[in-house]
C-alpha cells in the first residue's frame, strides 16, 4: 500500500499553483526535490503498523490542505520517535474515556508517556477566503505579460467567487496601455507616484495592481509567472499565542491519566512561531508591574494555558512541544520549541525528551534551558536536504 498514488498526470517542474493541493502537486510534479521528498515520505510510511497505514494514508491524500497536514504531521511525529529510540503504539485505550490519545511512547518496554498531535491555523471561513483568493491569483498568473510583473497591493478578503477570468482580461488590457522604458525610468528615478496603477474590488475585497518591468532575460521566458508579489496594505495583529493557547486546551480532554502527557503542536502560519509566541500561549502574555518603590519589572498576566488568575489548570498535559509550519523540504530547519509544565499533575522526567527544551528548575522557581540533539542530527537528514521544492 503506497502512499501516493500513482499520477495520472504529471506537470513537469512548473511551480505549484495557489489553488493547487498541496498533495495533488507532490504527486504530480517532477522536479527532483519533490521526487526526493516523496521518496522520502514512502520510507517512513512503511516504518508505521499495517493497520495504521489506510487511515493516514486517505487523510494523506486529501485535496483539503488541512487534513492532508495533519497526516503529514502525525507521519513526521511517528518517525521522529523511533528515531529518538523510542517503541510508539497507537490510539492507546484510556479507562473511562471514548477517545485516544494517538501514541503511547515507551522505552525498552517501558511505557514513558503519551503523546496527542494537533495542527492549528486557519478557521474554515478564512480557508474558504483563501481559496477564492487563490483562484483569482491562478487566473491572472495564466495572463500573457511579457513586459511587467504585477505587484499586488491586498486588503480585505472576498466574500464570494470573484470573477477571475474577466479580471485577466481588464488587466490584460489596462498592461497593453503601458510604456515599459517610461515606468522603467520612474522607478530608476524613485518616482513611485508617477507609476501608474490599477484598483480593483469585489465584495470586501480590494486590490492594487502595481506595474514592475521585466528584465530581459524574463520577457523572453514564458515561465515566468506574472505575479511578482502581493502584499497587505494594512497591518495584521499576530495571534499565534492564541492559537497555540487554544489548541492545547482543546487537547486536555482525558482526565486523570497514568503517565505523563505530551501535546505536539503545529501552528500553521505565514510567520514563525517564536519563543516568546509560545511561552505567551501557555504562561500569558508579558507585562511591566511597578512595585511599592515605583521599581518595574517583568511578569506575565495569567491567562494562558497552564495558569489562570484562578491557579493552574490544564495539569493533565505536562509539556508542550511547538512547531512552526512544517514542509517535507523544512523538516530540518524547524526546531521544536519544547516547554514542560511547572503545574503538571505527572511531570515528564527531563532526561525523556533529547531535545532542547525548557524544563522546570524547582530550586530557582524557574524553567531553565536544556541541551538537546538538532532535527538534523535526530532525523539523519542535512540542513538544507532537498532544493528546489
Amino acid at each position: 500500500m503506497p502512499l501516493f498514488e500513482p499520477s495520472a498526470a504529471p506537470i513537469g517542474q512548473r511551480p505549484k499553483r495557489y489553488g493547487e493541493s498541496i498533495y495533488a502537486y507532490y504527486r504530480d510534479s517532477e522536479r527532483p526535490g519533490i521526487a526526493a521528498i516523496r521518496t522520502l515520505l514512502e520510507d517512513w510510511f512503511l516504518e508505521l503498523p499495517e493497520d495504521e497505514r489506510l487511515d493516514l494514508q486517505q487523510r494523506f491524500r486529501s485535496r483539503i490542505d488541512r487534513q492532508h497536514r495533519s497526516a503529514v504531521f502525525e507521519l513526521f511525529l511517528h518517525h521522529l520517535l523511533l528515531r529518538c529510540g523510542f517503541e510508539v503504539g497507537f490510539h492507546p485505550d484510556i479507562p473511562g474515556v471514548a477517545t485516544h490519545p494517538d501514541f503511547l511512547v515507551s522505552r525498552n518496554g517501558q511505557e514513558l508517556f503519551y503523546l496527542e498531535a494537533i495542527a492549528v491555523g486557519n478557521s474554515m471561513r478564512e480557508e474558504a477566503e483563501a481559496n477564492r483568493m487563490n483562484q483569482v491569483y491562478d487566473a491572472l498568473n495564466n495572463l500573457a505579460s511579457p513586459d511587467f510583473y504585477l505587484g499586488l497591493r491586498v486588503e480585505g478578503a472576498p466574500d464570494t467567487p470573484p470573477p477571475g477570468a474577466r479580471l485577466r482580461g481588464e488587466i490584460g488590457r489596462w498592461l497593453a496601455t503601458l510604456d515599459r522604458q517610461a515606468i522603467q525610468q520612474c522607478y530608476l528615478e524613485e518616482r513611485y507616484g508617477d507609476v501608474p496603477t490599477y484598483e480593483w474590488a469585489h465584495d470586501g475585497w480590494r486590490i492594487i495592481f502595481d506595474p514592475i518591468p521585466k528584465g530581459d532575460e524574463a520577457r523572453t521566458n514564458p515561465s515566468v509567472r506574472p505575479i511578482g508579489m502581493t502584499m497587505p496594505m494594512q497591518a495584521t495583529q499576530l495571534s499565534l499565542d492564541e492559537s497555540l493557547k487554544d489548541g492545547v486546551a482543546t487537547k486536555d480532554r482525558y482526565g486523570r491519566l497514568a503517565l505523563p502527557f505530551v501535546v505536539a503542536i503545529q501552528v500553521v502560519d505565514e510567520f514563525r512561531i517564536a519563543k516568546i509566541d509560545v511561552m505567551n500561549g501557555l504562561f500569558g502574555p508579558e507585562a511591566v508591574t511597578i512595585d511599592a518603590q515605583g521599581n518595574p519589572r517583568t511578569a506575565r498576566v495569567p491567562d494562558g494555558a497552564w495558569i489562570t488568575a484562578n491557579g493552574p489548570i490544564h495539569r493533565t498535559i505536562s509539556a508542550v512541544m511547538a512547531w512552526s509550519t512544517l514542509e517535507p523540504w523544512n523538516f530540518t530547519a524547524i526546531e521544536p520549541i519544547v516547554v514542560h509544565n511547572p503545574y503538571a499533575s505527572l511531570p515528564l522526567a527531563n532526561d525523556t525528551l533529547p531535545l532542547l527544551q525548557h524544563v522546570v528548575d524547582h530550586q530557582k522557581g524557574v524553567l531553565a534551558e536544556q541541551a538537546g540533539r538538532s532535527m538534523e542530527d535526530i532525523l539523519g537528514l542535512a540542513k538544507e536536504w532537498v532544493r528546489e521544492a
